[in-house]
C-alpha cells in the first residue's frame, strides 16, 4: 500500500511550474517581512497553515522563534517527522487558544480561504495574537476575473484540479460582474473573491502592500498582501 505524500511531495511532483508558483509566494513573503518588520519585531512569527513545513526554511532566518499551526492533525504529524523539534501544534485559527499579543508577525498562506464559514474570526484572531504595529503577511487564491481561466487550465495541465470548479464555473468567475460568484463560494477556492476578503480585512489591519504572484498580468493566481496591526478597531 502507498504511503500518502506529504504536501512538499505534492508539490514537488507537480512539476517546476508547480513549484516554481508555491515557492514565489514564500519568497515574496521574506522579502516583505524585511522591508517592513522593523528587526526588533523580528521575534516571535507565527505561520498558520504550515502544513508540513514547506516555508519553514524561509521564516527561521528572519526571526527568533517560529510556531506553526495546522488545522489537521496528520500534518501536524508529518510536520514532526520532518523538522523534529520545532514547534507545532494543531489549532483552529478561528480561536487558536495562544496569549494576546505573543507574535510579531504572523504569515499564512492560501489557508484562510478554505475556512467555510466564519472566515473573518481567523482575522480578528489573528489581530489578538499580534503585538502592537505587528504585521501579517498572507496570500489568497484570485478566484475572479480572467484568472479564473487561466487558473482553470493550469490545473488541468498540471493535474491540480480541484472539485467543485468546471468550465462552466470558471466562465462564472470570469465574469464575475454579470454574476453573484460569491454564491458558489463553499471554503475551498470556488467562488472565493480575494479582494472582498481584503477589503473586510481592514477593520483590523492597515493594507501596506498588495502584489500578484506569481507574475503581475501575466500570472496573477495569487494575491499577497502585507498588513499591519490597527491599534484601534473600526466599528
Amino acid at each position: 500500500m502507498n504511503q500518502k505524500m506529504t504536501y512538499s511531495e505534492r508539490i514537488l511532483k507537480g512539476g517546476r511550474f508547480v513549484s516554481w508558483q508555491r515557492f514565489a509566494r514564500f519568497r515574496a513573503a521574506s522579502d516583505a517581512i524585511s522591508r517592513h518588520a522593523a528587526e526588533g519585531m523580528r521575534r516571535d512569527l507565527l505561520d498558520i497553515g504550515a502544513a508540513d513545513g514547506i516555508g519553514l526554511p524561509f521564516w527561521k532566518p528572519l526571526v527568533e522563534r517560529v510556531v506553526s499551526i495546522n488545522y489537521y492533525e496528520n500534518h501536524t504529524l508529518e510536520f514532526q517527522a520532518a523538522h523534529p523539534g520545532e514547534e507545532v501544534i494543531t489549532a483552529d485559527a478561528r480561536d487558536l487558544g495562544l496569549p494576546d499579543a505573543s507574535f510579531d508577525v504572523v504569515v499564512s498562506f492560501e489557508t484562510l480561504h478554505l475556512i467555510p464559514e466564519r472566515r473573518l474570526d481567523a482575522i480578528a484572531e489573528i489581530h489578538r495574537v499580534l503585538r502592537p504595529g505587528g504585521v501579517l503577511v498572507c496570500s489568497v487564491p484570485i478566484e475572479i476575473g480572467y484568472p479564473a481561466l487561466m487558473k482553470f487550465v493550469a490545473r488541468g495541465v498540471t493535474g491540480f484540479g480541484l472539485d467543485g470548479m468546471n468550465f462552466g464555473m470558471a466562465l462564472r468567475h470570469a465574469f464575475s460582474g454579470w454574476t453573484d460568484v460569491s454564491q458558489y463560494d463553499q471554503g475551498r477556492q470556488v467562488g472565493f473573491d480575494a479582494y472582498h476578503f481584503l477589503k473586510d480585512a481592514t477593520r483590523w489591519f492597515e493594507i501596506i502592500e498588495t502584489k500578484s504572484i506569481p507574475l503581475a498580468v501575466l500570472m496573477p493566481f495569487n494575491l499577497l498582501f502585507v498588513a499591519r496591526r490597527k491599534d484601534t478597531l473600526e466599528r
